[in-house]
């Protein structure tokens, strides 16, 4: 297993360098510098979903709501801080509650009730984006006082603090998938379920426990994106449930769970976000942006279905 996450690893790496030169000879802007420092802090937040969703995929399920759970906690937060006057910090850790709140709901219902991952998800793909819009009237809520100023474009050491932020919390969610127990049984979870629930792994507890992970890495995100957007409202992450999905698969974690790697999906996250900055840089209509975005998805997975049968001959 560590072989196959290490050649998807660097998969993903060959991807991002080879588009990045075919992208520099067609516009001269793009090896820029400030280019490429903004493509990282705009990979920030889809990168912080993909962390939290790949471990949702990992174990052979999908969360389809995390761009409607970062509204909801973005837009909680923005409204208890401008509207309540609340006190940041506690904001903060409301936004942080909320995210891990929605992860056990949703974990619950998909290891302890048994409904499919897919259906949960989908339901709060409506229903979290709906209460997010209810919670704030409908009104974006501006003027977010620190330290979200600082969040979104301070900087330390000359490094934009979205990206100090996703370089933190990817290195803590590597040593938590490569050395500790939760991460073994996320990996031994997606490749052989009833096989680790022979071997005495309570495949419940760890399944919630994915979930809650993406729940709060969705709170990250949101906290992320407020501090880009000095605003919050339920209308953040619109569509941004896709570009995770479509991360964590381009950087190589397979669907059917099992295989993965979340340097990959990182590596996902700016590819998607070099794709989207060339078009821009090109003058590429942002129709045909999110017609390529989809395609890439398509060739990801049937990529991985091909994988996956050239794997299960062996």
């Amino acid at each position: 297993m560590r072989n196959i996450t290490r050649q998807e690893w660097y998969g993903a790496l060959i991807a991002v360098l080879v588009l990045a030169v075919l992208l520099s000879f067609a516009s001269p802007y793009f090896l820029s510098t400030r280019n490429l420092s903004n493509i990282l802090v705009q990979a920030s937040v889809v990168a912080l979903l993909a962390g939290g969703q790949t471990f949702v995929i990992l174990t052979g399920g999908v969360d389809l709501a995390v761009g409607a759970l970062t509204a909801l906690c973005g837009a909680y937060a923005g409204y208890m801080m401008v509207k309540l006057g609340i006190d940041p910090s506690l904001a903060i850790l409301a936004a942080l509650a909320i995210g891990a709140a929605i992860g056990i709901f949703n974990g619950y219902l998909v290891a302890y009730v048994g409904i499919p991952a897919f259906i949960v998800t989908l339901g709060g793909l409506t229903l979290w984006r709906g209460l997010a819009f209810d919670s704030t009237g409908g009104f974006d809520m501006a003027g977010l006082p620190e330290p979200f100023p600082t969040v979104g474009y301070g900087e330390f050491l000359g490094i934009p603090m979205p990206i100090i932020i996703t370089a933190v919390y990817f290195l803590v969610m590597a040593f938590v998938l490569s050395s500790t127990k939760l991460g073994r049984y996320v990996y031994a979870m997606g490749s052989n379920e009833m096989g680790a629930r022979q071997v005495g792994i309570n495949i419940r507890r760890y399944k919630l426990g994915v979930y809650v992970i993406s729940g709060l890495s969705c709170a990250l995100a949101a906290l992320v994106l407020m501090g880009r957007m000095d605003s919050s409202s339920g209308k953040m992450a619109q569509m941004f449930e896709l570009d995770a999905i479509a991360a964590v698969i381009l950087g190589g974690t397979s669907l059917f769970g099992g295989r993965g790697s979340i340097w990959g999906s990182l590596l996902g996250a700016i590819l998607i976000t070099m794709i989207r900055n060339g078009m821009n840089l090109l003058e590429i209509s942002q129709f045909k942006q999110m017609m390529a975005i989809g395609a890439v998805v398509i060739i990801a997975v049937w990529i991985d279905v091909l994988r996956r049968g050239q794997l299960n001959k062996r």
